[in-house]
């Protein structure tokens, strides 16, 4: 009898997108919302040195990925002005500009001004990130990349937006700003 009220229960429970996934890499656990986005899912790459990607999407077009890897290295300073994170953020952005020659993207277009390192309070990691344009399918997208590192590990975020969207930057940092508690575990 109490199987069936059981399975009762949980047919009648609204259904839900995705549970809370962990990332052992670090230790955390990525809710199922954060900053007003939804999970979507959890993907492990097949190579290990690059990791997994979590991704969360709002109702409206924010898209936001967090990426947690190693990149082959086998130590990672924790934060973001070590020599070895700064040389991984050149290169990240040098990927971003590289979209455009690989057909990924058009008019990509990315600042020549160098990162910038976040100035959130309170607890969690700060991150050192970059703003950049493109053009998919005719839609012109601002993309954020944002970098730091974590119990030996690089994480990554990418978080898009149409740029017509005039919150879309408040999303994002309120994004950043909730991510930030999870990595740091607050």
């Amino acid at each position: 009898m109490r199987s069936l009220i059981l399975v009762f229960t949980m047919l009648c429970l609204p259904p839900f997108a995705s549970a809370a996934v962990f990332e052992d890499a670090i230790g955390v656990s990525f809710p199922d919302r954060v900053g007003g986005l939804q999970l979507q899912g959890r993907e492990t790459f097949a190579q290990k040195a690059l990791g997994s990607a979590t991704r969360y999407r709002s109702d409206g077009h924010l898209l936001a990925s967090t990426y947690v890897y190693t990149g082959g290295l086998s130590s990672i300073p924790e934060g973001t002005e070590s020599a070895v994170v700064r040389k991984h953020f050149a290169q990240v952005i040098d990927e971003a500009k590289q979209m455009e020659a690989m057909g990924h993207a058009s008019k990509v277009t990315v600042p020549a001004t160098p990162g910038q390192v976040t100035q959130f309070a309170g607890c969690g990691p700060q991150f050192i990130w970059k703003a950049f344009e493109m053009d998919l399918d005719g839609n012109l997208i601002v993309s954020n990349t944002y970098l730091t590192a974590v119990r030996n590990n690089f994480v990554k975020l990418r978080i898009s937006y149409p740029k017509t969207d005039i919150t879309g930057r408040q999303s994002a940092d309120r994004f950043i700003e909730d991510i930030r508690k999870v990595l740091g575990r607050c």
